[in-house]
């Protein structure tokens, strides 16, 4: 079965081209403590974040983007299908892969937080995987009811999480 590109699927598609331009510029811990270093010659970085705590958020946010681009492709597979349709029963594997991505995308980015992100962000990051579940949940239990309401919700914590990751990652990616 083909899929189809929508609109938020491409932004989805170009954000993650964004996590691999912005992965390939800070793929060593010696490029991004370089640049953190022109930075700041105290070790404190303009956001006010100290060296290890910048790299961990850049390796946290990389994750970050790539894994939403693929949650939010599938998801909106998944919706387009049910749309279509009105019927679970219908819409072929869109559910399993959106349930699949969903999951799989959470955990794939609570493990990429490292000791050093701070308590701030470790929270975004904790809301936005805990509405992921949560939104996996209600399309594997093929309910309907709250779906929309906690697709907002997800999509409120996902940018969220996305704007605080903007701020840290290096100018240019």
């Amino acid at each position: 079965m083909a899929r189809r590109t929508t609109p938020v699927a491409a932004a989805a598609v170009a954000m993650t081209a964004v996590a691999v331009l912005a992965g390939s510029s800070c793929s060593s811990d010696d490029s991004v403590r370089d640049r953190a270093a022109e930075q700041s010659s105290t070790g404190v970085t303009r956001a006010g974040s100290s060296e290890a705590e910048r790299i961990a958020v850049i390796r946290l946010c990389q994750q970050v983007i790539t894994s939403t681009g693929a949650m939010v492709r599938d998801y909106n597979a998944f919706i387009e299908k049910l749309n279509d349709t009105q019927d679970y029963d219908r819409i072929g594997a869109e559910d399993r892969w959106a349930v699949e991505t969903l999951q799989t995308g959470a955990e794939m980015i609570r493990t990429a937080v490292a000791p050093d992100v701070p308590g701030d962000i470790d929270a975004q990051v904790q809301a936005y995987v805990t509405s992921s579940e949560r939104l996996a949940e209600l399309i594997e239990d093929e309910a309907r009811r709250g779906l929309n309401r906690t697709s907002d919700d997800w999509s409120d914590r996902r940018s969220t999480l996305l704007d605080t990751c903007s701020g840290y990652l290096p100018a240019g990616s």
